[in-house]
């Protein structure tokens, strides 16, 4: 009887949810987000793309018409896409890529809340600027740890969250994807990891560092290899493509002169643009959604003089943190609240890499309502802000006060994983490494083959006995079962590898130093059990490994699979992806769905 209740309630919830429609129109022209000209994606005639404000329960329809020269698809990152495996937007596993001139119609419910985003899914699109936020308000009535931060303002916080103002975190090339891969064969080296700018909401500037500060703040994790091979970071704050040739490309052939100085070595600063986010003085809080679209890098990022307290994480609440810092890798989102209690004036929204390839810093403005005047929108005129940053050019905090946002002290809110702890079914452990040249990657130490991409009919429309991509880049499930996935890294000078699951979300329930000995997570907490957490783990939809600096790394995911359908997981590090840093996973696979005539294009 309960159980026909709970199926009633939920035919009652759909029946009366509302439908919202968009549209989103790819088109390749050139724009200038830095300063600098080139070709790239504008959606609806805009970079970034247009914010997608949803309400929780709607059901979304989103016409993708691509009137670009190239295929492409559309991804919407972190949305779990239950009992709509076909809208997940990548080519060759959900759909077959939207070709020239033509449209495709996505449709999935927003049983979710919080902060999300959409992306191009072919190839490096990312890197061309295909992205934007969506926002998903919560119901009406939904519980929310907000008296945690300030029990007499749960109003005004709501409110704040209520006109959430999404902030979009960006890496940027003067080079198109395609221009950057080819670059890469031609030359035998990840290239790619070296850009040119930031940008905060579209808009920055090429800032060139004096020899001085480069030399001041090259990461000291890198210095003695640096200085083993009589080298420097370049001109452009970049580690030298000698190391790269040094560290991963195993012996493979390189040709650095294949790449042009401007690379790696030649900075040249540009008269861009700056955002500016308006803080109402007659608000109390204001709420920021921060969302990563990156195509390489890991940012520190934080607001002059203003604490931030966390509510939100991967588009659900946790319990509240209050932090001065926030180290935010590709594809991460963090909700945050601001408390607007200081004078009227200009404050500065600070981004900065923290990747040990790059030294590169931006920043926006936080002004008060009065506060900047004639503020003139450039990067070149007079009005800077004075204000006291909590970080660094490096991203490293200014004070040895600074709070940084610890993963391990997030804890959900309500509490996700189960109690008792559900029995494990299936247990995968994979290996991150290069295989050959240095851009090419594996996330199971074989490459993923992209061609993928043109997978006819894709994984999806078919029988999973006839979608295996093969054994060592497939995961293959039952429905209703719990998974272990564990990523290792042994191989040293690997960054953090920021894997990022599609489909529902998973638990981080460990990590540690040193090799993965063990066949499953139960040996593993038999011998070191203060390494894993089954209470309270982190519940993410992205999972960052461990740095390999002097000692191999691992990093412990648990997920539940409630959704059949063919999914990927894969490294958010646009050219790890590109270099084949992915897997299929084919969920539940003996409740294989069936797609609907009118979602297969």
């Amino acid at each position: 009887m309960l159980s026909l209740l709970v199926l009633w309630l939920g035919l009652v919830v759909y029946a009366f949810a509302k439908d919202c429609h968009f549209t989103l129109e790819l088109t390749w022209k050139i724009g200038a987000p830095d300063g600098y000209e080139r070709e790239m994606i504008f959606i609806n005639g805009q970079f970034p793309g247009p914010t997608l404000e949803i309400d929780q329960g709607d059901w979304v329809e989103i016409v993708v018409q691509n009137n670009m020269p190239y295929n492409s698809t559309i991804h919407y990152h972190g949305i779990e896409q239950l009992n709509t495996p076909w809208a997940d937007g990548v080519p060759g596993f959900s759909q077959r890529p939207i070709q020239p001139g033509a449209s495709f119609t996505y449709k999935w419910h927003a049983d979710q809340y919080g902060s999300y985003f959409y992306h191009a899914h072919s190839r490096g699109q990312i890197d061309d600027g295909a992205y934007g936020p969506i926002v998903i308000k919560p119901r009406a009535g939904l519980s929310n740890p907000f008296a945690a931060i300030a029990p007499a303002e749960v109003e005004a916080l709501e409110a704040a969250e209520a006109n959430v103002t999404p902030l979009v975190l960006s890496d940027w090339r003067h080079t198109t994807s395609q221009r950057t891969w080819d670059l890469q064969l031609a030359s035998g080296v990840e290239s790619a990891v070296c850009i040119d700018s930031l940008l905060i909401n579209g808009k920055g500037s090429v800032n060139c560092l004096s020899r001085e500060d480069i030399d001041q703040y090259t990461n000291p994790a890198i210095k003695p290899i640096l200085e083993q091979n009589n080298l420097k970071m370049t001109n452009k704050g970049c580690l030298p493509p000698e190391i790269l040739e040094l560290l991963l490309a195993s012996g493979t052939p390189t040709n650095l002169d294949a790449l042009p100085p401007s690379v790696f070595d030649v900075c040249t600063p540009t008269q861009g643009s700056r955002a500016v986010i308006k803080a109402p003085h007659s608000a109390k809080w204001m709420a920021l959604d921060l969302i990563s679209t990156a195509g390489i890098d890991t940012f520190s990022f934080s607001i002059d003089e203003h604490p931030m307290w966390i509510y939100a994480v991967d588009g659900h609440y946790i319990q509240p943190l209050k932090v001065d810092a926030i180290s935010v890798a590709n594809g991460d989102r963090y909700s945050v609240f601001v408390q607007l209690n200081k004078r009227a004036s200009n404050y500065g929204i600070r981004l900065a890499s923290t990747a040990l390839t790059q030294l590169i810093n931006t920043y926006a403005v936080l002004s008060y309502d009065g506060g900047f005047g004639n503020y003139k929108n450039s990067t070149t005129d007079a009005y800077t802000v004075s204000s006291i940053p909590s970080i660094n050019i490096a991203g490293a905090g200014a004070s040895d006060n600074a709070a940084f946002f610890s993963q391990a002290a997030m804890v959900s809110f309500p509490p996700e994983f189960p109690q008792p702890v559900p029995a494990v079914d299936q247990t995968f452990i994979m290996d991150i490494k290069t295989v050959g040249a240095s851009y090419v990657w594996a996330l199971n130490s074989t490459p993923f083959d992209q061609t993928i991409d043109e997978e006819n009919p894709p994984l999806l429309y078919k029988q999973p006995s006839a979608s295996n991509p093969g054994g060592d880049i497939t995961i293959t499930t039952l429905n209703n079962t719990w998974v272990d996935l564990i990523f290792t890294v042994t191989t040293l000078n690997q960054p953090p590898h920021p894997i990022h699951k599609h489909s529902n979300k998973g638990f981080i329930i460990g990590q540690g130093t040193g090799n993965w000995r063990w066949s499953t997570v139960a040996e593993a907490m038999s011998a070191i059990p203060q390494n894993f957490n089954l209470v309270t783990p982190p519940f993410r939809d992205g999972f960052v490994t461990p740095p390999t600096v002097s000692a191999p790394t691992w990093l412990a995911v648990r997920y539940h699979v409630v959704n059949p359908g063919a999914f990927m997981i894969h490294c958010h590090i646009q050219s790890h992806l590109n270099g084949g840093m992915a897997m299929a996973m084919l969920d539940g696979t003996d409740e294989w769905p069936e797609v609907p005539g009118n979602y297969k294009n």
